[in-house]
């Protein structure tokens, strides 16, 4: 692993300050060892190459969750998932017209596009009623293997992560079950939910299973999880992170 230090900003005049971005270049052979310790794959290159960041990452321990809802339906209809690779392909199905409208509708700044960089591990998850072709929502995934693994595209990967989940209807709690209980069936570890900041990042620790990196291990307070989440979102300023 090759460590890597983005210097964003620093404050020294008047308080000892500074920001930061840590990342890595990660080998094939340490790919599960990194995600264990709270590294993820960066959705874009840096330099041209793949890279991971660290940050407070979440995920689903698979062998102690549970699903939460008895039935998979939208106005009675059963909602079903399909899994496919990352493509240009993928521009043909609408998906952009679903980002684009969803995050208008949840205000969200869109400085991020996950329709920008495929990588080998990137894989979409549709989610649809009746035919295929009414897709109402996805999710861009990230899969890490184990390096035998590496070449099969058909083997099970070791964990896997949500990066970015868009819909048009109300289907983000349901669709997630799904995808965290076809984690479970495929016998992988882990289903990662990305970083865990804001309170917009709370609703993660509604699922049985939950956890979070704290920076050197994984937690299971939820309480002082959502209270991080809480903190986050109340901080605006500079002066703000000098009462931390």
């Amino acid at each position: 692993m090759e460590l890597l230090f983005d210097h964003i900003l620093g404050k020294q005049e008047n308080q000892d300050l500074v920001i930061c971005r840590p990342m890595a270049y990660v080998s094939h052979d340490e790919e599960i060892d990194a995600v264990q310790q709270g590294w993820l794959a960066l959705d874009h290159d840096y330099k041209d190459r793949e890279v991971w960041y660290q940050s407070r990452s979440t995920r689903i321990n698979l062998r102690k969750t549970a699903a939460r809802f008895r039935k998979w339906e939208v106005d009675g209809e059963p909602l079903k998932m399909k899994v496919i690779h990352a493509d240009e392909m993928v521009h043909l199905l609408g998906l952009q017209k679903i980002y684009t409208t969803y995050m208008k509708k949840k205000q969200y700044k869109a400085d991020y596009n996950p329709f920008w960089f495929y990588h080998r591990r990137d894989r979409f998850a549709l989610f649809y009623t009746g035919t295929p072709d009414n897709i109402l929502g996805f999710t861009k995934q990230k899969i890490y293997r184990y390096q035998e693994d590496m070449m099969d595209d058909d083997n099970t990967p070791a964990a896997v992560e949500s990066v970015v989940h868009c819909n048009r209807a109300s289907i983000s709690a349901i669709s997630l079950d799904m995808e965290i209980q076809y984690a479970f069936e495929n016998n992988c570890d882990y289903y990662y939910l990305g970083s865990g900041y804001e309170k917009s990042s709370e609703y993660k620790a509604s699922w049985k299973g939950f956890e979070w990196w704290t920076g050197t291990e994984w937690s299971t307070n939820k309480r002082l999880y959502r209270r991080l989440c809480r903190r986050d979102s109340k901080l605006s300023s500079f002066s703000d992170l000098e009462s931390l």
